[in-house]
């Protein structure tokens, strides 16, 4: 389902990083850009426990949501996730 820009084109699907993206806010966050865009989501926490429902191959958007279990403290991988990304989303508290 994509959207329109203000000139009336189609909006392009973005591959956005949520950092945080396993928690509460995040996990809402993401299911509810799941179900109404078209873009891609990368999810960086230490737990995947509230968006595991998002993960399962049963959903519409299946594919669409990479989880990468990660302690951004202490890992580099991190740098390499957002690079790859459109956007950054920061949820971490």
């Amino acid at each position: 389902m994509a959207g329109l820009n203000l000139d009336g084109k189609a909006i392009t699907p973005l591959t956005i990083c949520l950092i945080g993206g396993g928690g509460s806010i995040g996990s809402h966050l993401c299911e509810k850009l799941m179900a109404e865009t078209s873009h891609k989501a990368i999810v960086v926490d230490v737990s995947s426990e509230k968006i595991s429902h998002l993960l399962e191959k049963s959903c519409s958007w299946f594919g669409r949501i990479e989880f990468h279990k990660i302690n951004i403290k202490n890992d580099s991988r991190l740098e390499t996730l957002i690079r790859t990304s459109d956007l950054g989303v920061f949820l971490y508290m």
